[in-house]
């Protein structure tokens, strides 16, 4: 039971004895019945909650939950003719990109892949297998289904920057981009922020390849290419893989190593054998050499 605005100072007086327990006196005044709905409409006031999921303390009042976003990202235009990221919408930023971050890798990884199997069965792609779904194909043609939603990129990476983040209230301390090319996207970037990268992946221009990335799709990242403006969706990591190179042919280079080590035995076994066989050949002439001078009549003096 709520105390009104437009009830009468009788009902308020009976709400608020039955809400802390104690009776208050009678109250006549234009004053006091002022005093009194104010105070009915202070105490009353429906108990705002935290959004599902958020980590953040006071979020918005939409719930959003692992398997979307979307509901924070309502007030960010997808598309924008301003290049890079907006002053405005720094807090949105720093929320997700924390949000991101913080979220359960295992849980992120699910439902990125139940949300872009979706995508594959509802697709022209349906008939080849799952694996091969192009999803930045998929996405640029269709940002808006994928704004929010959790997605599994793979390709190599170019150009990693690592730089202090700026001032906010998301745990968020630096900033790691990185510009994320795949097999469908031939030369179009797709702009990866992150706040860690994996131990020992090299910072700088070089291409790193083998990166397997989860995360969440921002929105549009605007950028000049050629005296024109483009887009690349961008990308808040949950999860970044590398695959470093020694890792990744270890296996290789110790089967070489194999092949190498038998090869080698095989040749000094091989001369070994050709030289018991000549050695024994020789002794064999020689053994018919002795034979045949021991048959030969021996002179006459």
């Amino acid at each position: 039971m709520q105390c009104k605005n437009n009830s009468t100072i009788d009902d308020c007086r009976a709400v608020l004895t039955h809400k802390f327990g104690c009776r208050f006196p009678y109250m006549s005044s234009h004053a006091s019945l002022v005093s009194l709905v104010f105070l009915c409409v202070f105490c009353f006031q429906p108990e705002s909650g935290w959004s599902q999921g958020s980590p953040f303390g006071n979020a918005p009042a939409q719930a959003v939950s692992v398997e979307n976003l979307a509901p924070w990202l309502t007030d960010i235009p997808l598309k924008t003719r301003r290049t890079g990221f907006l002053p405005e919408e720094n807090e949105i930023y720093y929320r997700v990109l924390g949000y991101a971050s913080s979220a359960n890798p295992e849980e992120v990884k699910t439902a990125a892949t139940e949300f872009l199997r979706q995508r594959w069965k509802q697709s022209k792609y349906s008939k080849r297998p799952f694996e091969e779904f192009p999803v930045y194909v998929d996405m640029y043609l269709d940002p808006e289904a994928y704004q929010g939603r959790p997605v599994i990129m793979s390709g190599h990476l170019q150009r990693t920057v690592i730089s202090d983040a700026g001032k906010n209230e998301h745990g968020v301390d630096q900033l790691c981009e990185a510009w994320l090319y795949t097999d469908d996207s031939q030369s179009n970037p797709t702009v990866v922020l992150s706040t860690s990268f994996p131990e020992g992946m090299p910072i700088g221009e070089q291409a790193i390849d083998h990166v397997k990335v989860t995360g969440y799709i921002y929105r549009m990242y605007t950028y000049e290419a050629r005296d024109t403006g483009r887009f690349a969706p961008v990308l808040m990591a949950n999860h970044i893989q590398w695959t470093p190179p020694q890792a990744e042919n270890s296996s290789d280079y110790s089967l070489l190593q194999i092949i190498f080590i038998f090869g080698l035995l095989l040749g000094v076994s091989l001369f070994i054998a050709l030289m018991l066989q000549q050695r024994w050949l020789l002794k064999r002439e020689q053994d018919r050499i002795a034979q045949s001078l021991l048959e030969e009549e021996p002179p006459k003096f």
